[in-house]
C-alpha cells in the first residue's frame, strides 16, 4: 500500500512539473496567444452572419461565407499554431437534431453541419438552414508569431 501511495505521489509531482514546464515554454516562446470567438446565425437568404449586438461581441472573426455547403469562418490573422477550435449548436439547433464539426486551418475554419433525421445522420448544406433563434457558438485558441501582430 505504501508503494502505491509513493508511486501516485511521484506521478502527481511529475505531472505538475511537466505542466509547469509546458506553461513556461508557451510563455517564453515568440508566439502570442489569440482567440476566435463568436455566435453565427442565418435567418434568411442573405446568409450566415456573426451576431454583433448588445449581448454578443465577436472576437477576431473577419467574415463568414458558405461554400460547397460548408460555413467558412475567416479569422483576422494567420495562426502559427492551432491549439483548439470548438463549434457547438445552441439549445435550439441541438433540439432540432443539428450537430457540427470543424476542419481548422491557420486562417479559417470550415464548419460542416449534419442532422439526425429518422435515426440517420444526414449532411446538411449550410446554405439551406434558416432560424431566427438558432445559433452556432464558436471558440478557438491559436498562437501567432509576435512579429505578425
Amino acid at each position: 500500500m505504501k508503494k502505491v501511495v509513493i508511486a501516485s505521489l511521484f506521478i502527481a509531482i511529475l505531472s505538475m512539473a511537466l505542466s509547469i514546464f509546458v506553461l513556461l515554454q508557451i510563455q517564453n516562446s515568440a508566439d502570442k496567444t489569440v482567440k476566435v470567438a463568436g455566435v453565427i446565425r442565418c435567418i434568411d437568404e442573405k446568409g450566415w452572419f456573426v451576431i454583433n449586438d448588445g449581448g454578443h461581441t465577436p472576437v477576431n472573426i473577419n467574415r463568414i461565407e458558405v461554400k460547397n455547403g460548408l460555413i467558412l469562418v475567416y479569422y483576422t490573422f494567420s495562426a502559427s499554431t492551432i491549439h483548439s477550435f470548438i463549434v457547438s449548436p445552441d439549445e435550439t439547433f441541438a433540439g432540432a437534431g443539428y450537430f457540427v464539426g470543424a476542419s481548422v486551418n491557420r486562417d479559417r475554419a470550415s464548419i460542416a453541419v449534419s442532422r439526425i433525421i429518422n435515426g440517420k445522420v444526414v449532411p446538411v448544406d449550410a446554405s439551406t438552414i434558416r432560424s431566427k433563434l438558432g445559433n452556432f457558438w464558436i471558440y478557438g485558441l491559436f498562437s501567432i508569431d509576435e512579429s505578425d501582430s
